[in-house]
């Protein structure tokens, strides 16, 4: 997808998901030593990956199946943990009795939308953007606490912190110019908080009043302000698009922390002087590569304990003393594992959704502070959704590479269970955005490749989100054949060179960017891969930043593309950038193609002309290129038929039986086959 993010995290030691950094790894995270340099790290995972016992062959569906359990949230107070199950199109509201251990239904049939518990616990709130719904705790009863006005713009932005059972949810008529910020009790009474300029967040002080806000000025910038006995006060300005957003208030409401940039690269704590705008740095990645991505507060004081970095890996660190000792024991615990926390008051207790490469679907834990134990919970709810058993999965690892220009390019690996890494088909799999990334949680598709032999490689390049800002904006507009592309190839090489992969036996993949750098492959590494299989691609990205420059694709009517473009130092009047995309552009050397191409692309595409598509594989096809093109007329840049997912897994598994030795895959539906018939206009990429 192009400008839309995309998940990504990390992998050695469990075998799921620990890194290989050149650096020491952080405590908690993986083994507590040194990383040895890389091209050693390579060849000791592949031995270990190879001594793995090999996994069964598993059908497609498998791989799909979902969790039936969602919106998974713990009580303030510790003693329960609320979750909708899914049953056919319906779900249940189920509330689990940490006690007991016993899980009852408290409503059969439940409102869809996301769901929260208010600070005293006694409410279930269901917001499903018509309206908030009121469940009780207790019997299941529903009322009605809001209907929003559909003339009007509606956001609920949380749980009211200062008030027993209610929300905080703002409206917003644009044409007027009005905005309003009320809270919103479970019995349908709502207080007035805020009318003025519209907020794009709030904290409030201890009667329960707005005491700082942010807003957005007439060039973007992000304003904090606080109130004081004289109105509202600038403390800071936030650049436009970059991280800044607020945590928690001290209580003489002095001091701010805040989620923001640190020295202009990764998102950090920082704590703001109110009165002056100084800034103290509070807690960064002890291992210097993440930005800071969330963190977990107490449900009743709003006092934040830990902070979390979702890479290589996520992994949480405490803030505040209280949390230490439950950090300590929860990093101990899951050592290697992925995992997100969410506490009860006063961090007595803490949920714990365990996720990684070989979890198809999270776990879920409880932490007690007091006796200091974790124990698994929803193991009968969560073996409803089918998960596929860990030893069936491919491990994931988390690599880091050096460019040609000297610095480190982060990634992922996944190698097939009980093979020889170097004897193995090597796909490269690249992602949209660009301004989006990988991670080292479960993805289907790449353990489906791996399931049939085949070994996966996800380059985060320079450009890729979560690494800092620096990191980002490292390539500018060097989408051409230039950063970005060598990021890529650089990192196959680099495999390749460390006894990784079968070069004779390689391909790359994408979707949208990562389509688009499958495209770019294939016209100036013309004989590195085998094939190429890239759906929505564009053929000139050049034309993709006129398009949503012009046409504010990706951005809203608050905050245009090209401010978002500008601030990563994108400018389609930059014209010498654009002439060297051009230059570059797949659309400009096709006659460079020489390897199989496989395109899917939307009738109805509203980030990539369809026309570009088409008449990329019109020029293709007058010089002979071997080039197969699926078009389905009704679908856009995010196809939503599940169909079309089975039409990209037929026609990719027939290429990689055709140009890497896979398996022959088995024959198509009928229903599949007279899809493909419908909508393959082009097919020549296959033997």
């Amino acid at each position: 997808m192009i400008f839309s993010p995309l998940n990504g995290r990390a992998a050695l030691a469990r075998p799921a998901i620990c890194a290989i950094l050149l650096t020491i790894s952080a405590p908690g995270i993986c083994a507590n030593k040194a990383a040895e340099p890389p091209a050693r790290d390579l060849r000791s995972i592949a031995a270990a990956n190879a001594a793995l016992a090999p996994a069964p062959r598993l059908a497609l569906d498998a791989f799909l199946a979902r969790s039936t359990m969602r919106e998974i949230r713990l009580s303030p107070d510790g003693r329960s943990v609320a979750f909708f199950m899914q049953a056919g199109s319906s779900a249940s509201l189920q509330v689990f009795d940490v006690a007991s251990g016993a899980t009852r239904v408290l409503v059969k049939d439940a409102p869809r939308g996301t769901l929260a518990w208010s600070t005293d616990g006694r409410t279930l709130f269901i917001d499903d953007a018509k309206g908030i719904s009121a469940i009780s705790a207790k019997d299941g009863s529903i009322a009605k606490a809001a209907t929003f006005d559909p003339g009007l713009e509606n956001k609920v932005l949380g749980v009211d912190l200062r008030r027993p059972h209610s929300l905080l949810a703002s409206e917003y008529d644009r044409k007027a110019a009005n905005y309003r910020l009320y809270s919103y009790a479970a019995d349908a009474a709502r207080v007035l908080l805020y009318q003025g300029a519209p907020l794009r967040d709030t904290l409030l002080d201890t009667k329960g009043q707005p005491l700082f806000t942010k807003t957005l000025a007439a060039d973007y910038a992000q304003i904090i302000s606080r109130r004081d006995v004289n109105g509202w006060k600038e403390v800071m300005r936030c650049k436009p698009v970059h991280p800044c957003t607020m945590l928690e208030a001290s209580a003489d409401g002095k001091l701010l922390k805040m989620m923001m940039g640190y020295q202009s690269d990764r998102t950090a704590l920082i704590e703001v002087d109110a009165k002056t705008g100084a800034q103290r740095l509070l807690h960064t990645d002890p291992q210097a590569l993440a930005d800071m991505r969330n963190f977990a507060a107490d449900p009743q004081s709003g006092e934040v304990l830990a902070v979390t970095y979702d890479l290589p890996q996520r992994r949480s660190y405490a803030v505040s003393a209280s949390a230490k000792k439950a950090l300590g024991d929860i990093s101990t615990r899951f050592a290697g594992s992925s995992i997100s926390l969410t506490p009860s008051a006063g961090g007595m207790r803490w949920l714990i959704a365990e996720t990684g490469a070989d979890l198809q679907q999270a776990r879920y834990w409880l932490y007690d502070s007091a006796t200091r134990q974790t124990s698994e919970i929803l193991q009968a709810e969560r073996a409803q959704g089918k998960p596929l058993a860990q030893e069936s999965l491919a491990p994931k690892y988390a690599i880091t590479y050096p460019a040609s220009d000297g610095k480190p390019v982060h990634g992922y690996l996944t190698l097939p269970r009980g093979v020889d890494a170097a004897k193995v088909p090597l796909v490269t799999m690249v992602h949209g955005g660009p301004w989006s990334r990988f991670d080292g949680d479960y993805h289907w598709l790449v353990q489906w490749l791996a399931n049939r032999g085949v070994a996966v490689f996800q380059p985060n390049f320079r450009a890729s989100t979560g690494y800092g800002e620096q990191y980002m904006r490292t390539p500018g507009m060097d989408f051409g054949n230039g950063r970005v592309q060598a990021d890529v190839i650089e990192g196959v090489q680099w495999l390749l060179a460390n006894g990784i992969g079968d070069k004779s036996r390689m391909a790359i993949l994408g979707d949208s960017f990562g389509g688009y750098t499958t495209l770019m492959a294939l016209t100036h590494t013309p004989e590195m891969f085998q094939f190429g299989f890239a759906a929505v691609p564009p053929p000139d990205f050049a034309r993709v930043i006129e398009l949503a420059s012009n046409e504010n694709l990706a951005g809203t009517e608050d905050l245009p593309t090209t401010m978002r473009f500008k601030e990563i130092g994108i400018s389609q009047s930059d014209t010498a950038a654009m002439a060297a995309l051009r230059k570059d552009a797949p659309m400009a050397g096709t006659a460079r193609l020489v390897r199989p191409l496989v395109i899917l692309a939307g009738g109805k595409d509203e980030k990539v002309e369809i026309a570009t598509v088409t008449e990329y594989v019109s020029k293709l096809q007058a010089g002979g290129k071997p080039v197969t093109l699926l078009v389905d007329p009704d679908e856009g840049h995010n196809p939503r038929k599940p169909i079309i997912r089975l039409a990209y897994v037929n026609l990719l598994e027939r290429m990689l039986h055709d140009y890497l030795g896979a398996a022959e895959p088995e024959a198509c539906a009928p229903e599949l086959c007279r899809y493909l018939e419908q909508t393959i206009k082009v097919d020549r990429a296959f033997r």
